[in-house]
């Protein structure tokens, strides 16, 4: 679980980084027709961290399995109007959010990673693994925003 705590905290230093360099222009049009823009992207891994926060610490204490009750993605993203967002705003969220995540898994004890959780297809997965597809859903969106993020390897 450290390698995954020392990456998020490796991408709260390294995203706001990049951003800037990114212009207002690059950041609120949409990369196609279609497409969410980098910011409603960016808006879109706030609602996965709030989603997964959630997750994160309900399986330390719900009965096994936690369900995962998955969300509309599209909704939440239109609901909050990302797009007309400051990205200020978005990257504070977004930062804020994954500090809290940082916090919780890194305080989580060993045994309760092995905690079962049942996907809203029926799949019943580990927090841990629940935990790592959180990091390599944010890096595939991280893909997304900037063309040069290096492409996901496995988690150790």
């Amino acid at each position: 679980m450290s390698n995954v705590v020392e990456q998020l905290e490796e991408l709260l230093k390294s995203v706001p980084r990049q951003l800037r360099e990114l212009s207002n222009e690059d950041l609120v049009n949409p990369r196609s027709t279609g497409k969410w823009s980098r910011l409603q992207i960016l808006g879109h891994l706030c609602d996965s961290a709030v989603n997964n926060l959630g997750r994160f610490i309900q399986a330390q204490y719900q009965p096994e399995p936690l369900a995962i009750v998955s969300y509309n993605q599209e909704v939440w993203v239109s609901s909050q109007h990302y797009g007309e967002t400051p990205i200020d705003e978005v990257l504070t969220l977004w930062l804020s959010l994954n500090r809290s995540i940082v916090r919780v898994i890194s305080s989580l004890p060993g045994d309760v990673l092995s905690q079962t959780c049942k996907l809203s297809s029926g799949d019943i997965v580990t927090l841990e693994w629940l935990i790592d597809d959180y990091l390599q859903h944010m890096k595939h969106h991280l893909q997304q925003i900037f063309p040069d993020f290096p492409r996901s390897e496995p988690i150790d």
